[in-house]
């Protein structure tokens, strides 16, 4: 599967499953208390940290490794089995002590029970990690599909039967269940059963900077909320995750599309030794159009859009989500730079580049959580900035790339912002008067694609040419 049909079938899989999270998160959210989420993010949280470790740049190994064979996999797979084990064991015994710290013993049930998808997990990794070497996006997509519909199914039934906070644990260990099953169903022939140890030394090398690289990365997200859930309260950081789930719909709308093709296409680039850093500039010119106007669309008219979504109860994620989307308008430069990283051979510097900023961010949310969410919340700001500059920096070592080349990718995306912006601004004053949130979304989303179409076409952004080119092949293909 060439590149592009494979970004085009993730991505639509992965509009599909936003969709379906998405009437998920409607339901849960006027089925369930802020306090209720609470309780299980703070489960959640400590569950992402040890699915961190136990992913352990396995996959990531897999993808990039310039030769694949027998040893390696079932190296992979004792790696995966050993570590996923021994977490979900650790997570049995640390529930009770997690209850007793926040107070709240249904904390210690949830933690139990989502430690079960570690004894699961490692039955279908290396076969993902092949289908995604392989580009099989297709298969990727179904199995993505069919998990996103099972926890929707589940979660929201068990939901409405009362099972409250385990209603969102129920959800997740069934999605784990159906992905392994049909990861296996569309398992690659040949690939070993057994685990082996020819090559644990290779695996582990790798697999130790990569797993720390995504540790430190995304486990910051979950300390943030493990920090504002003790500075505060479980409602506020309810309050929280809801903002800054809303916040990540990019990452669900667009980048989760595009990611798992990013590092098997440079590592394909790699081996065939192309230029990674003139290729990671045409990644950054094509994201940042999408990226910085989402962002502007998202902040102006974050108010409307919790209430359509959640409802008044959630009226206090609004300015939260606002300081966020101030973050996002950082992101483009620096949203694929760790497969950059990867694919170049160095997840050392890609580790040096995510501990660094992350501990920023870190210092940041701890002296300022205790003013309030809002507050809390500039963190991320300080981390976006920390991970720009730190990836100017490296990009000029590494592969010769100056700040002044990525301005030249990014400013057709800040002047379409802009514009977008001050469209949206002109719409929310013309239907101020309207009463009903959703109509008053709608012309503002109108007025955004509207502003963007235009934009492109006017700045000659490499995405218009691909719009005329779809839009000439549906043309023909109805003529």
């Amino acid at each position: 599967m060439n590149v592009r049909r494979s970004v085009a079938v993730f991505f639509s899989a992965k509009y599909v499953e936003l969709l379906l999270g998405l009437i998920s998160s409607l339901i849960l959210a006027r089925l369930l208390s802020p306090e209720e989420f609470g309780i299980y993010s703070i489960a959640a949280s400590v569950v992402i940290i040890g699915y961190l470790f136990r992913n352990f740049g396995v996959g990531q190994f897999i993808v990039q490794v310039e030769t694949l064979h027998d040893g390696i996999l079932r190296s992979a797979f004792t790696v995966t089995l050993g570590i996923s084990w021994t977490i979900g064991l650790l997570l049995i015994a640390v529930a009770p002590l997690l209850g007793d710290y926040y107070e709240n013993a249904g904390i210690a049930t949830v933690l139990r029970f989502l430690s079960l998808n570690f004894f699961m997990l490692p039955f279908g990794a290396i076969a993902d990690a092949v289908l995604r070497r392989n580009m099989s996006f297709d298969k990727l997509a179904v199995i993505n599909i069919s998990a996103a519909f099972t926890t929707l199914l589940v979660g929201t039934t068990a939901a409405y039967l009362g099972a409250s906070y385990l209603s969102i644990a129920w959800a997740a260990n069934a999605s784990t269940l159906v992905s392994i099953a049909m990861t296996l169903f569309y398992r690659p022939a040949g690939l070993p059963w057994l685990p082996g140890v020819s090559h644990l030394r290779e695996v582990w090398k790798f697999g130790l900077k990569v797993g720390l690289m995504d540790l430190v990365n995304r486990g910051s997200d979950a300390a943030t909320e493990l920090i504002i859930g003790r500075a505060q309260s479980l409602f506020s950081l309810g309050i929280y995750s809801r903002a800054y789930g809303t916040f990540w719909l990019f990452e669900y709308a667009f980048t989760q599309g595009i990611r798992p093709v990013i590092l098997p296409y440079l590592s394909k680039a790699k081996h065939e030794q192309a230029d990674l850093g003139e290729l990671y500039i045409g990644i950054v010119t094509f994201t940042s159009i999408f990226l910085m106007p989402f962002f502007v669309f998202l902040g102006l008219n974050a108010h409307d859009i919790i209430y359509v979504m959640y409802g008044d109860q959630w009226a206090e994620a609004v300015p939260v989500l606002q300081v966020l989307c101030i973050a996002g308008l950082f992101f483009a430069p620096t949203i694929f730079f760790e497969q950059l990283m990867i694919a170049q051979g160095r997840p050392g510097q890609g580790l040096r580049y995510i501990a660094m900023s992350q501990a920023l961010r870190l210092l940041a949310l701890a002296a300022l959580v205790g003013i309030s969410l809002e507050a809390a919340a500039v963190a991320l700001i300080v981390w976006a900035l920390v991970k720009v500059a730190l990836a100017f920096s490296m990009a000029r070592q590494h592969f010769d790339l100056r700040p002044l080349g990525f301005f030249k990718a990014l400013w057709p995306a800040m002047l379409t912002a802009l514009f977008l912006g001050l469209g949206i601004w002109g719409m929310m004053d013309a239907t101020a008067a309207w009463e009903t949130p959703l109509f008053r979304l709608l012309a503002a989303g109108l007025s955004a694609v509207v502003t963007w179409l235009a934009s492109i076409f006017a700045f000659k952004h490499p995405i218009a040419a691909e719009i005329n080119g779809l839009y000439q092949k549906l043309r023909g293909r109805l003529a």
